[in-house]
């Protein structure tokens, strides 16, 4: 068993943060992004100095505009790939972002057809797609074969099930996490560093900061 995924919030506190998060935008683009987790991603960022950072879900491309200006920030030469099945028209605020046209259930194909598995070491790799039980089996599986060691996979929105909606998603993010965790301890730890900076699991991801072994 892994360790619990409740965060120090109240169900009220839950629900009125999660309504933020749904409504955030970065530079007039959703977003969709916590507060907490935009600082802890910054704080990864400048920790791993990814070589690439590899969205799964584009929606609007808001995320991915945020971390093309994270990059850029720090100075990092960091390439920025986001991989959605309908990738949004691109305007000029996205120089500097590569769109994929993929699907979170055939990413060996994706990466092979875009030549993405010749993208730059270390990889930040952030599952943010459909929340499925199974897309996020996926994605947990393709970082078991292809991340590196020390290299990060973000568990986006395990939150769900506190916001009694996993059902919407066959169990989602937190079902996933606990499945593949218990099975398989030795491919990837829990950085509590980034989960609790806060406190406990105070994230929209709690348990859903990996570290690759």
């Amino acid at each position: 068993m892994i360790r619990s995924f409740k965060t120090p919030f109240t169900r009220p506190q839950l629900g009125a943060y999660h309504k933020g998060v749904m409504h955030y935008h970065y530079r007039d683009v959703m977003c969709n992004k916590s507060p907490i987790d935009i600082a802890l991603y910054l704080h990864l960022f400048h920790a791993v100095k990814p070589g690439s950072f590899i969205e799964i879900g584009t929606k609007h491309g808001g995320s991915a505009l945020m971390f093309r200006d994270v990059a850029k920030m720090y100075d990092f030469d960091t390439q920025i790939v986001t991989i959605d099945t309908a990738p949004p028209d691109a305007d000029d605020r996205f120089d500097g972002i590569s769109f994929v046209k993929g699907d979170v259930m055939a990413l060996e194909d994706t990466f092979t057809q875009n030549a993405l598995f010749d993208l730059p070491r270390p990889w930040i790799l952030s599952e943010d797609s459909a929340h499925t039980y199974d897309a996020c089996m996926a994605v947990l599986d393709f970082g078991a074969t292809h991340l590196k060691a020390g290299e990060y996979l973000i568990m986006e929105d395990s939150v769900l099930a506190e916001l009694d909606l996993a059902d919407r998603f066959d169990g989602g993010p937190s079902r996933a996490l606990e499945a593949f965790l218990t099975a398989r301890p030795d491919i990837y730890e829990i950085d509590t560093s980034y989960c609790d900076m806060f406190g406990v699991n105070a994230t929209t991801n709690p348990n859903g900061y990996l570290r690759r072994l």
